[in-house]
């Protein structure tokens, strides 16, 4: 199982992007196209979150602000906290995905 908090924004938007049908090798620096940075875009996060129902809540305890992102489902619930409500939202979102994927 991939540690998504481990891993660089550059690396989760690469993959949402291929769970979404969108073409990273496309985008720069190799393909000269911006790609989507759903960690840091709202425009590019917003459709995800809306789709699938993603809550995000600031986490007042602790020293450093941090934000949780859930999903709940038929299918299961995922958590995950960053200090980026947006990369809390993908990591939640891939970490749903990668559960489907090996339910399948």
């Amino acid at each position: 199982m991939i540690k998504w908090y481990e891993e660089s924004d550059a690396e989760v938007n690469r993959n949402i992007a291929l769970i979404t049908g969108e073409n990273p090798d496309k985008w720069y620096p190799y393909g000269g196209v911006k790609g989507k940075d759903y960690c840091k875009n709202p425009s590019d996060a917003w459709p995800i979150i809306c789709a699938h129902k993603i809550s995000l809540n600031p986490d007042s305890h602790g020293d450093s602000p941090q934000w949780q992102a859930r999903i709940c489902s038929a299918d299961g619930e995922w958590l995950a906290d960053s200090s980026s409500p947006l990369r809390a939202a993908m990591i939640c979102f891939l970490l749903s995905q990668q559960n489907q994927e090996i339910t399948r």
